[in-house]
């Protein structure tokens, strides 16, 4: 560990929330320029030290910002592609959901809150986001780790380009647990989480309200 890394550990662990190519090419040079900012007799010590840690957050997230923007244009198109069509996928659920509160729930009344439009726009459309994603995310996956020599974990983790499929898994997952686990399904299945077979019971239970 050099002098400096032992001067500032705890500002250094700050450094850690930039990119990791961008602080294996700058840490050592920030690091110099504010010992030698400290150390210099006509500038405050207090003032320095204000004036890096305020401007730290900007300057990290302006950096993230860069190096996932610069990430992305070397992620595959059928990644982003498949990203896309999954969010679109979900979309109706958001849409519809929203449209029957702002109506005071007038839709239950209509064919878009029959059982069977409701199995689509619950359960088949975000299902089908999630698998279409999953199997994008598992084919960039396996490629990445063969095009880069690294282990299948490196590849996992490498998510500055991935994360387009990853928050629409996350999404369609979510929409799916969030009907599952709804606070009327119990009217019919007791605990829907562990019923996970009864999903037209749920959906008919919702449907009534």
């Amino acid at each position: 560990m050099s002098s400096l890394e032992q001067r500032f550990p705890y500002y250094r662990r700050l450094l850690r929330l930039y990119p990791a190519a961008y602080r294996r090419d700058y840490e050592a040079q920030i690091l110099q320029t504010l010992a030698d900012m400290l150390d210099d007799p006509e500038h405050s010590r207090a003032a320095t030290w204000a004036r890096a840690l305020l401007d730290l957050p900007t300057s990290i997230t302006r950096q993230q910002v860069s190096y996932t923007a610069a990430a992305m244009t070397s992620t595959p198109d059928y990644l982003k592609h498949y990203a896309r069509t999954g969010a679109w996928l979900v979309t109706p659920f958001f849409l519809l959901v929203a449209l029957n509160g702002l109506n005071g729930h007038t839709l239950r009344g209509t064919v878009l809150w029959h059982t069977n439009v409701l199995l689509v726009w619950l359960i088949l459309l975000p299902s089908l986001a999630v698998l279409l994603n999953l199997a994008a995310w598992g084919r960039w996956v396996r490629q990445n780790s063969r095009q880069t020599g690294t282990s299948l974990w490196h590849a996992i983790s490498d998510i500055r380009r991935s994360w387009p499929a990853l928050a629409v898994i996350i999404v369609g997952l979510g929409i799916i647990g969030f009907v599952y686990g709804h606070d009327s399904a119990h009217c019919l299945t007791g605990n829907p989480v562990r019923e996970l077979h009864n999903a037209h019971q749920t959906l008919r239970c919702i449907q009534r309200g």
